[in-house]
């Protein structure tokens, strides 16, 4: 049956979590189910916990016949709270995501449907009435292009567009200061299955947006937002040659007039398409460089990447006039003290434009995942906050949990000497916005006042 002749259906999208760091980028994710839902006939809203909305008074406002929620792993215990209050409020609950996807009978606990896999159509079978409840199975969505424009009128724009200086410690080394900001997703899928990322479960086919498609989005955050830069959150933006050159050609043929970054792997770039890339405006390329060991990047990369690959990426970029930069674990499985050190020493002696670095965390489904499942070293409760990649959630390395924490903070004072927008003013910036949060970060890392200091000292003379 169409579905022009069934019920109509009201539906409140939630985007669940209370830390600030998180809503650096907009929920693109809510952004397409949303346009997917109201494609189909239904009523839409988004209600955006991150973004400092009351969820529960824009749920009860808006009387929905279904709520459905995601988050992240590191806010799933959020989303549940929001789960639980929405059933007992009498509203159908529907909970989504990566970390749902793997763990849907934790999530049956708190939702009355769970969707495992990607969202679309899910979403539109059990709002419509054609999905009992329970685990609800996705299906991949082949082509992108024939994806409803999403609607960023949905959610706070401003808020978003203000996501580096609310943050200015973020990977967004290329973005000056108050400059509106949007970021894009225009691929789905990833074929090189790192031991730590959630594509290695998810097993679906690399899908891309047409390198036109991108552009009418970028015009359109241009004319209605006022959008000066963006990120592009794709896994790799370079992944396909052919759809880069014809990005960069429609690019400077439209005149667009804003700066961009994107992520990607460190054999996707060559002098050719760098210097395509540099004329047509993009300022930033992040690797993720993982490890100063190649012991461990083999591991972390299934040997797809060496130690000499990564060195020569970051030179080809700096040579062409673009900012390289580069994510970095400690903390694997294994990894000595040495390897460690080997990491610190990659990022000085290759001079990148911007690096983080983050504590190695195995997120359930992946590799990682079940290495602890063999090790036994899963505990029977679980507090998934911890999982942000600044926390050590289980002991992988050789080195001591205790000392393990002291070295990740010479790591973050080692960001706070480098990185170009940790300067003084942005950090005291943040510090007044979240005093209590600043408060814990010196009293457990108090060498990082002196880095500080010396910055300002530096930077008037």
């Amino acid at each position: 049956m169409s579905f022009l002749f069934r019920k109509m259906a009201r539906l409140v999208l939630v985007n669940a979590g209370k830390n600030y760091e998180y809503g650096v980028h907009e929920p693109l994710h809510l952004l397409v189910l949303a346009a997917y839902a109201k494609m189909h006939g239904h009523e839409v809203a988004i209600a955006d916990q991150i973004a400092g909305e009351d969820v529960f008074k824009k749920i009860k406002e808006s009387n929905p016949d279904f709520v459905g929620i995601t988050g992240t792993t590191a806010v799933i215990s959020e989303a549940y709270e929001i789960a639980d209050w929405c059933k007992n409020a009498g509203f159908k609950t529907i909970l989504g995501g990566v970390h749902v996807s793997v763990m849907p009978e934790e999530a049956l606990k708190h939702a009355d449907y769970v969707v495992k896999g990607e969202g679309e159509d899910a979403l539109i079978k059990i709002i419509s009435g054609d999905a009992k409840k329970g685990i609800v199975v996705g299906r991949c969505i082949k082509n992108l292009d024939k994806l409803p424009k999403i609607n960023r009128d949905l959610i706070n724009v401003k808020y978003y567009q203000k996501g580096k200086d609310r943050t200015p410690g973020t990977h967004l080394h290329f973005v000056p200061p108050n400059t509106r900001l949007s970021s894009i997703l225009a691929t789905r899928g990833c074929p090189f299955n790192c031991i730590f990322c959630h594509n290695s479960w998810r097993g679906l086919p690399v899908r891309m947006n047409s390198a036109k498609h991108i552009i009418e989005e970028m015009k359109e955050l241009k004319e209605k937002y006022g959008t000066e830069a963006i990120f592009f959150m794709d896994d790799d933006f370079l992944f396909s040659k052919s759809r880069v050159l014809e990005f960069c050609e429609l690019y400077k043929k439209e005149k667009l007039d804003i700066i961009w970054g994107c992520q990607a792997r460190v054999t996707s770039v060559d002098k050719d398409i760098l210097a395509e890339l540099k004329s047509a405006n993009c300022k930033q390329i992040t690797f993720g460089l993982e490890s100063g060991s190649q012991r461990i990047l083999s591991m972390l990369k299934n040997n797809l990447t060496t130690i000499d690959q990564n060195k020569n990426a970051i030179k080809l970029v700096k040579e062409s006039g673009i900012m390289a930069c580069g994510s970095f674990m400690i903390g694997n499985p294994g990894e000595t003290e040495q390897e460690i050190e080997d990491t610190k020493k990659f990022i000085l002696e290759n001079n990148l434009d911007g690096f983080g670095v983050s504590i190695t965390t195995p997120f359930p489904g992946t590799k990682l995942w079940e290495i602890c499942k063999e090790k036994g070293i899963i505990p029977y409760t679980i507090d998934w906050s911890s999982f942000n990649l600044s926390k050590l959630t289980f002991a992988l390395s050789d080195v001591p949990q205790e000392k393990m924490e002291k070295i990740y903070n010479k790591f973050l004072n080692l960001v706070l000497e480098k990185n170009p927008g940790m300067t003084p003013k942005n950090v005291l910036k943040v510090a007044l916005r979240h005093p209590k949060k600043a408060m814990d970060r010196i009293i457990k890392n108090p060498k990082s006042i002196p880095i500080l200091l010396k910055r300002i000292f530096n930077s008037q003379n």
